[in-house]
């Protein structure tokens, strides 16, 4: 089984309309119309006697399935909350399995509805029989009936309440995703371009691999024509996964996200698989052989391609000593503007090292790893409120209430290193204005000081 996630009503929706009769508008005075018929319109889809077999499969918790609308618009009004976002729109599908009934199916989503929303909102629970697996809508009020107060992240987030519809489904002899994957599929837009023949980064990786892969007779050929072709290739062992960006484009792709015959292990067997072609030339005349000649990079070109944050960092270090490493530190001839830093150089270090790890080189991809970041944060805390909530429990196992705490200390220490990480981004975007003023300064106090000796110099010689 699976839960959607929630989506807001706020005017009238295309895919609600298409489903909905035109019931009669009866808006209040201080309630638009607009509003007043999204709620209208997401109630009547949710009521559809064509999915709910004549409304047998349709309840109302803290409200009259018949008369919701109206209800949530006195709650709204006693309030005076009429404006913004009017409800929430959810549903709960089930696999096709000879466990489940259109009763069953009911039955699981009205419990799953009064345990999440039944003691402060108004929900309208139906059932669909429609497709191919049962589902229950849920239509929710965003205006608590108790307090008034609008609905919090953890009363909408699909993260705080899968735990409760795995629980209900195991305890009706159901399956349940023990594991669900996430953002594994497609990407939608490139999909879309795709079936429209135009280009995108998925086609445009493939085509640049497969040509690698026809000029290569080894794996160092490969990487060097993907260099050559401009593109940037990652295959670090320290990192998770393989990543390869196509020129032309400012986005990393994943070798898994382009299927079985473009991951590095089948890549290499295609590669290994040229050495058997035979090669037929015609004879020319004269014809000179004339080898390859490689450029072997130094130091210089490894620093000179450097830019970005990641660039701004490692010359900062640079001006403080503190690298090269072989080069012995004298902080007596460090700029006075710097002297400061030395005394935090293991929160500079530190921030190079999450750099360099993650290829942050601008300010969106940094703010793009502190919002996934975040996004984990907040999955992970989730699940350690559910295994807490757990071990509470009467007549709880020891051995798995053993095993519990042990996820609950696990997750703890991922927690505590995910919110390091974040600080250290924080760290990072304050910092790096003050890197590049600081740097300025000594820029321009050095040029000073080089145009004064060689004014000097030109004043001793005419002397």
């Amino acid at each position: 089984m699976a839960v959607s996630k929630i989506w807001k009503v706020t005017v009238r929706l295309d895919q609600v309309i298409d489903y909905a009769t035109n019931p009669e508008k009866t808006a209040a005075k201080e309630y638009s119309p607009e509003q007043y018929q999204a709620l209208a319109d997401v109630l009547q889809y949710a009521k559809d006697e064509e999915k709910t077999e004549r409304e047998f499969y349709v309840g109302g918790i803290n409200c009259n399935a018949s008369t919701a609308r109206d209800q949530f618009v006195t709650v709204k009004e006693q309030f005076d909350k009429c404006d913004g976002i009017q409800a929430y729109h959810g549903y709960l599908s089930f696999k096709d399995e000879p466990n489940i009934t259109p009763e069953l199916a009911q039955q699981i989503g009205t419990e799953f509805a009064k345990r999440v929303w039944g003691d402060r909102f108004q929900v309208v629970v139906t059932t669909h029989l429609n497709t191919k697996h049962l589902h229950c809508h849920f239509v929710v009020n965003s205006v608590s009936f108790v307090d008034g107060k609008r609905m919090q992240n953890n009363e909408k987030h699909w993260r705080y309440f899968r735990h409760i519809a795995d629980e209900l489904c195991r305890q009706h002899q159901l399956d349940v995703i023990e594991n669900p994957k996430r953002g594994t599929g497609k990407n939608y837009y490139a999909r879309k371009l795709h079936e429209a023949g135009m280009p995108n980064y998925v086609d445009s990786a493939k085509a640049v691999i497969d040509e690698a892969i026809s000029k290569s007779n080894s794996y160092a050929d490969f990487k060097y024509i993907l260099r050559q072709m401009g593109a940037t290739f990652d295959d670090s062992p320290n990192h998770k996964y393989q990543v390869l960006r196509v020129k032309g484009y400012q986005k990393n792709i994943r070798l898994t996200r382009l299927g079985d015959d473009y991951s590095l292990e089948r890549i290499k067997e295609r590669i290994y698989g040229n050495r058997n072609r035979v090669k037929l030339e015609p004879f020319q005349k004269g014809y000179y052989y004339r080898p390859k000649q490689y450029v072997l990079l130094t130091r210089e070109h490894k620093i000179r391609k450097v830019g970005g944050l990641y660039g701004l960092y490692l010359h900062y270090c640079y001006k403080l000593g503190y690298l090269p490493k072989y080069q012995k530190q004298n902080p007596a001839r460090l700029h006075y503007l710097l002297r400061e830093d030395l005394m935090k150089l293991d929160q500079i270090t530190a921030q190079v090292r999450l750099l360099g790890r993650e290829h942050i080189s601008t300010s969106e991809q940094l703010f793009s790893y502190k919002s996934k970041v975040e996004d984990e944060i907040k999955t992970l805390t989730a699940d350690r409120t559910h295994l807490r909530n757990e071990i509470r429990k009467v007549n709880t196992d020891d051995d798995l209430l053993s095993g519990k705490k042990q996820q609950i200390s696990a997750l703890s220490e991922r927690l505590k290193e995910l919110r390091k990480e974040v600080r250290l981004c924080d760290g990072i975007a304050e910092r790096s204005g003050v890197m590049r003023e600081n740097l300025n300064a000594v820029l321009a106090d050095e040029e000073k000081i080089k145009n004064n000796r060689k004014e000097n110099r030109d004043y001793e010689y005419r002397r």
